[in-house]
Order: C-alpha cells, then structure tokens, then sequence
C-alpha cells in the first residue's frame, strides 16, 4: 500500500495536507500536529476513565491510535526521503 492508500485510509489530515506531505512539503509540521492530537486524545481518553461511558473512552483511543498511526506513516516517508537524498548526495 503507498503512502497516500494509507494517509487516506486513516481519515486523520485532510486531502490537501495528504498531497503535501506525498510531495515532502511541510513534514515536519505535520509531524508534530499529530503528535499533539495524539496526546491530547490519549489525555481525554484518561480523563473519561472516570467521567464518562467507556465508548467515549474507547472513541478517544480509537482517534489517538489512528494520529499516531499518521505519525508512523509520516515519518517512514520523511526517512525514505532523507535516505534518497543522501543517495542522491554521495552519488
């Protein structure tokens, strides 16, 4: 599955940042959105161990689980990047 299959199928950024991010624009920033996104879910999924049902809990890490899934997409295509440029470099 490419790069793009797998940003799409986790329904987290929108098409315009799947299509930057395939073109190695702004990967960094990207980067650290889901980062925060994740956090911020895993700390609302911790907060709805006592405050709500556990569907909400489950929904929080659910949705922390797909960022951090983009996240892990998103650096694989950062270090195929940095490897062809290096590639490209020594050559």
């Amino acid at each position: 599955m490419d790069y793009r299959t797998q940003l799409e199928s986790l329904t987290t950024l929108s098409m315009n940042a799947i299509t930057r991010a395939c073109a190695g624009e702004g990967l960094n920033a990207l980067l650290t959105q889901c980062y925060d996104e994740y956090l911020e879910l895993r700390e609302l999924a911790e907060e709805a161990l006592t405050d709500t049902t556990p569907e909400t809990r489950e929904y929080y890490m659910q949705e922390a689980a797909a960022w951090r899934d983009t996240a892990r997409v998103l650096n694989e295509m950062r270090a195929e990047r940095t490897a062809a440029v290096r590639a490209a470099e020594s050559a």
